[in-house]
């Protein structure tokens, strides 16, 4: 399973900040990349970077999952964070953090969830 990761608003050096943070995670080393986001048709101007995670079975998603909702307490600015696996997504901000966790993780299973029964 792969997810996607966009960071919306926020600064320039957001993105290579949670590219270092979440590759600092021994789970997720070598399998975080950046890759560029396709463009939309609702999309004003050039599409941006965005960072993709292979994850694989044995708690991947939960790492991610923590490591994601860690680094966004961190920030000092409003940066959002659009997580999306397979056809689902959540979106991320400081305020939503709270009830997040649960949200997320469910968000990166489903996908897994979704292969394991076409298979």
């Amino acid at each position: 399973m792969e997810a996607r990761i966009a960071i919306v608003g926020g600064c320039d050096g957001d993105l290579p900040s949670l590219y270092q943070w979440l590759t600092g995670e021994d789970e997720l080393r070598g399998h975080v990349r950046v890759a560029r986001r396709p463009m939309r048709e609702t999309d004003l101007g050039s599409a941006g970077d965005l960072l993709t995670v292979a994850l694989s079975a044995g708690g991947a998603g939960s790492v991610l999952s923590s490591a994601l909702i860690t680094w966004l307490k961190t920030r000092r600015t409003s940066a959002k964070i659009t997580v999306e696996a397979g056809n689902r997504s959540i979106t991320l901000e400081i305020d939503t953090l709270r009830d997040a966790t649960a949200l997320l993780e469910q968000v990166l299973r489903a996908d897994r969830d979704d292969a394991d029964r076409s298979a």
